[in-house]
């Protein structure tokens, strides 16, 4: 038996009720929905380099941004007592 999705109108429909291609699309749209909330979960976590980061994420979801990434994560209020005049430095 296929995986059930919400079909139109909020019915329930199997993943086999629909074309190979359809499925197969579907299948993709729900990994890449399960990457972006990884990636997500990662920033609220503050996990912005390195394994399980929103850079590894957003690289699985699409390689060709390798080496276009520069995560600039946002400063903490701890991190501007620490460094008053730059606290990104």
């Amino acid at each position: 038996m296929g995986r059930t999705n919400e079909g139109v109108g909020g019915c329930a429909m199997t993943v086999s009720q629909y074309s190979d291609d359809q499925a197969a699309q579907i299948t993709q749209l729900q990994q890449q929905q399960g990457l972006f909330t990884q990636a997500l979960k990662a920033a609220v976590e503050g996990h912005w380099v390195g394994a399980g980061s929103v850079e590894a994420f957003l690289y699985a979801l699409d390689p060709n941004l390798q080496g276009s990434v520069t995560p600039d994560p946002p400063v903490t209020d701890s991190e501007y007592a620490e460094d008053n005049d730059d606290p990104k430095a």
